[in-house]
């Protein structure tokens, strides 16, 4: 009698445990499904993604998408170089059109300095500050006029690694940039503009520049506003208006180590 029992449990758990089997592998299905259809299938819908990432009230969900673009086979260095500069552009682009909030954005671009700032202090041990053995300074300024700062630590560190020394200037009132700039022997003095309406600030701010302190560097303008050179540096007063770190290498003649990088504009 015992052995029927077993039995004929035996045989009702059978059809159970093929029901639960066939629920479990179309969950599964219906996962990897759902997996493929919403990954991102270009650069521009990995960049909205990490913004989507960024702006969300979970703390680490960009680092989720950050491992997913490296799963993807995309390097740490054009995560950094390539994706986390499209992001900050891409947030400001919403902004302006209103599919953003300020408090979103800016919750995001905390999190993208916080990001590159990290990556800096991995790969170099001290990002903010790194001595070079080639000896030439620059300083890096975002004038108290320009809201985004994001480009200016991407241009840091892209001087960084050429083998600029790069001291930044962040909010300064002009006589204070002005009394650093006596104070020091600059190779440089480059101001990160993301808008015409900081390019035509900064015209004030370098004619004063110009007119309190002695043996002035060459002066450079570099963001994503600079499309057009001409316009730039006629609005702005500056001797250069660049579109990556390596022009403004370039134009203001100054030596650098040689090293593989992708030329990326101030922006």
């Amino acid at each position: 009698m015992g052995d029927d029992t077993h039995h004929g449990n035996s045989g009702a758990r059978g059809p159970q445990d093929q029901a639960i089997r066939f629920l479990v592998e179309s969950a599964i299905r219906k996962v990897a499904s759902n997996y493929t259809n919403d990954r991102p299938r270009n650069r521009d819908e990995w960049v909205e993604r990490f913004c989507e990432a960024l702006m969300s009230e979970a703390e680490t969900s960009h680092h989720g998408v950050i491992s997913a673009l490296m799963a993807s086979g995309v390097s740490s260095e054009e995560i950094y170089q390539e994706y986390v500069p499209a992001a900050a552009q891409h947030l400001g682009e919403m902004w302006i059109a209103d599919r953003a909030s300020f408090i979103d954005v800016t919750l995001a671009a905390s999190r993208l300095q916080a990001l590159f700032r990290k990556a800096g202090v991995a790969r170099d041990g001290n990002w903010q500050d790194r001595s070079i053995p080639l000896g030439q300074a620059i300083l890096l300024v975002i004038p108290a006029f320009e809201q985004h700062s994001l480009g200016a630590f991407v241009a840091a560190d892209n001087f960084r690694r050429h083998g600029v020394w790069v001291r930044l200037c962040i909010g300064l009132e002009e006589r204070e940039l002005a009394e650093v700039l006596r104070a020091n022997r600059f190779a440089m003095v480059a101001f990160s503009l993301a808008t015409w309406k900081s390019v035509e600030s900064s015209g004030d701010l370098v004619k004063f520049l110009r007119s309190h302190v002695d043996r002035l560097p060459p002066i450079v303008v570099g963001g994503r506003i600079v499309s057009e050179r001409a316009p730039v540096e006629k609005a702005s007063g500056a001797d250069f208006a660049v579109k990556s770190v390596r022009e403004a290498i370039e134009r203001c003649g100054l030596a650098t180590v040689s090293e593989p990088l992708s030329a990326h504009g101030m922006n």
